[in-house]
């Protein structure tokens, strides 16, 4: 009989926990999808994904980094209360402003961009997400190692949130309660975890001073960067495209992406499960360590290729089962898609990066990608559309998991 150690268990619960969230994550909007593009049509579903991907950003400049760099901070001091206090208080506050500047930014774009003004209440329900994130510390519960209260509190959001909808929206009018439904369920999940973490681990609020909150800033920086600059050649795409397009054709390319995006994301729990495991690991047994990397390694890229030929051989049965309709634009974009699903490792090899604090090269590998993505963007959109834009990204994660290959090449060398 095999016996785990109390670490391993741990890892392992953690891992079920997430990937029961990234699944509930996935699987209840997908659930979702084929009544929506039914109630609303593709049009109506293509604005909402276009104001997705618009507040997606500022999910991304709120996050900041924090996922990572907060779980490695609270993981180290978690013994300690009143340490782990500061640090909850400082990462709170610093993204509350953050929210504040985002804020702004939307308020600017409303104004000046023609298309978005049109729309400003979906834009500005959309926006409620947000401040639904600051309010989560996701990073909390990873570094405490407790995924399973992520996994209760998404839960619960997720379902409630799907429920209101599927009860309330029932014609194409109704579009705009869709975001205004899920954001309020964000903010309170958000309000409901921090309450269970005052009452469960007794941490509170203690106001931060300037210094506390100024290395937040700068100890997430490198972090943010390479994390903000994946927007510029991933969610950016769709945003140009719902500039550059009409909201149809983004309701294809959106169905497909979000199909492409659910099936890679069923790797990110065992990412964001191992993430602590392997922080502790590097510090005390680095031998240990690499070996350990190498094997993770080789079933990653196995997995990923498996992935990719089961979404390339069945797209259009995918498609199918969850637009609820035959969409070819739809089922051409995947079978596109998943060919980007070989060189998906990118993901977890910036976690390595980030345990042996090479952040500037983190930084470095997401700027070229980014560079790369921005200047054949327009081009690809201009000259051929969608599956031109596809296309374009497939090159983009061909040439980025190429750089992360060769930053992390040092494992094979061990």
């Amino acid at each position: 009989m095999i016996t785990l150690k109390a670490e391993h268990k741990t890892i392992i619960s953690n891992i079920v926990a997430l990937f029961t969230l990234q699944g509930l994550n996935y699987i209840l909007p997908l659930i979702l999808l084929p009544y929506l593009v039914q109630v609303l049509g593709i049009e109506r579903f293509g604005l909402l994904a276009f104001a997705t991907a618009t507040i997606l950003f500022f999910r991304s400049v709120v996050a900041y980094g924090f996922d990572y760099t907060g779980t490695q901070q609270i993981a180290i001091q978690r013994e300690d209360t009143t340490k782990v206090s500061e640090i909850f208080s400082a990462i709170l506050s610093v993204k509350f402003l953050l929210v504040g500047a985002t804020f702004l930014v939307l308020l600017l774009l409303l104004g000046t961009v023609e298309k978005m003004g049109l729309e400003w209440k979906v834009f500005l329900f959309t926006f409620l997400v947000v401040v639904g994130d600051a309010l989560f510390p996701t990073w909390f519960f990873q570094g405490m190692e407790k995924m399973k209260m992520i996994t209760y509190f998404r839960m619960l959001h997720k379902a409630l949130s799907i429920i209101v909808i599927i009860l309330l929206v029932k014609e194409e009018g109704d579009y705009m309660l869709v975001p205004l439904i899920d954001g309020v369920g964000s903010i309170l999940a958000g309000i409901m975890a921090l309450v269970y973490i005052r009452t469960k681990f007794k941490i509170g609020f203690i106001f931060p001073t300037l210094v506390q909150m100024v290395f937040q800033f700068q100890n997430s920086w490198h972090v943010f960067l390479s994390q903000i600059a994946v927007h510029f050649y991933t969610t950016i795409n769709i945003f140009v495209l719902g500039l550059l397009t009409d909201n149809e054709t983004v309701g294809y390319y959106s169905l497909a992406y979000k199909v492409y995006g659910a099936i890679k994301g069923l790797l990110a729990p065992v990412n964001k499960a191992i993430f602590p495991f392997l922080s502790k690991k590097y510090v005390k047994n680095k031998e240990a360590y690499y070996k350990l990397i190498k094997k993770i390694s080789s079933v990653y890229v196995m997995v990923l290729a498996v992935l990719a030929l089961l979404t390339h051989t069945f797209s259009s049965q995918i498609i199918g089962l969850i637009s609820g309709k035959v969409l070819p634009p739809a089922v051409e974009l995947l079978e596109i898609f998943s060919f980007s699903m070989f060189f998906a490792i990118g993901a977890f090899f910036s976690l390595l990066l980030v345990i042996k604090s090479e952040n500037k090269t983190l930084s470095k590998i997401t700027f070229w990608s980014m560079i790369v993505n921005l200047v054949l963007l327009y081009p690809s959109i201009s000259l051929f559309g969608i599956y031109g834009l596809a296309y374009h990204f497939l090159i983009v994660q061909i040439f980025h998991g190429y750089m992360q290959v060769k930053y992390n090449i040092e494992i094979w060398k061990r």
